[in-house]
């Protein structure tokens, strides 16, 4: 459905990704990208400045084309928000215009300078756990825009998405929410001003978005989740001393898989 997502009409960049590389036992091949930037204006706009616009940076990887077309199908379904008018946008151009048409449609009743922003980057390469980050902006005017990131596991020796599924033990489900919820405390605690109806009005939820880290293993929590808009998005952590028994045992660093 994507594949003229590789072939887009815009602005190619070269630009070397930033990652976390972890040594690993199984050997991948040589990971290689490139930076690729699409960018579209409103067409009646004369000062560039106060134009509304979309700008896309993808991160695109050679001799990679399901993990492309995974990252391709997410972002888009990212950039799309709530807009219902657009069930399926199959490219970035269907997407753009689809923005566009709709800010100029309310120029004259707004002069907010309407903004969709979008990027995929790699995060981590931990083993043959590729992790990238998919975020996205959109600004319609008002106080502010809505943020959102996501973060996006791939196995490449499997060529597959990683799901939170997929690292937890097999019967391990309740202890691993359990963890989490722990995590959700100590985040309380070490917040300045929560009291008891914030604790009420904004209780301990389930996120399937996570990623490995040094710590362990990071849930992330979207504006509006765990807290009001200000907050931002919210990570928890489950340090890796917890996970042992609890994760499957190839994506546990070297040092708690062994205990």
């Amino acid at each position: 459905m994507l594949t003229t997502l590789l072939t887009l009409n815009g602005c190619d960049r070269n630009a070397s990704p930033q990652a976390d590389i972890h040594d690993s036992s199984i050997p991948v091949g040589e990971l290689k990208s490139e930076q690729k930037t699409f960018e579209q204006t409103a067409g009646n706009c004369s000062d560039a400045e106060e134009c509304a616009s979309v700008v896309i940076n993808r991160e695109v990887f050679d001799q990679r084309p399901e993990l492309n077309r995974a990252l391709d199908q997410q972002l888009l379904m990212q950039l799309q928000g709530n807009d219902e008018e657009q069930k399926n946008p199959e490219s970035l151009t269907e997407i753009a215009e689809q923005f566009l048409k709709e800010a100029a449609e309310v120029e004259k009743v707004s002069s907010a300078r309407w903004q969709l922003r979008g990027e995929t980057k790699q995060l981590s390469l931990r083993g043959d756990l590729l992790t990238m980050e998919i975020s996205s902006y959109r600004y319609t005017g008002g106080a502010h825009g809505m943020p959102s990131e996501d973060w996006f596991n791939w196995d490449l020796s499997t060529d597959k998405r990683v799901s939170l599924g997929d690292v937890i033990r097999e019967g391990q489900e309740q202890k691993f929410w359990d963890l989490a919820r722990a995590a959700h405390q100590r985040w309380l605690d070490g917040q300045k001003g929560i009291d008891e109806d914030f604790r009420k009005i904004w209780p301990f939820q389930h996120s399937d978005t996570f990623r490995f880290t040094d710590e362990g293993l990071v849930l992330l929590y979207g504006v509006y989740t765990l807290g009001p808009y200000a907050f931002g998005p919210v990570e928890l952590t489950i340090p890796n001393g917890d996970l042992s028994g609890v994760i499957r045992e190839r994506y546990l660093p070297k040092s708690t898989s062994s205990k």
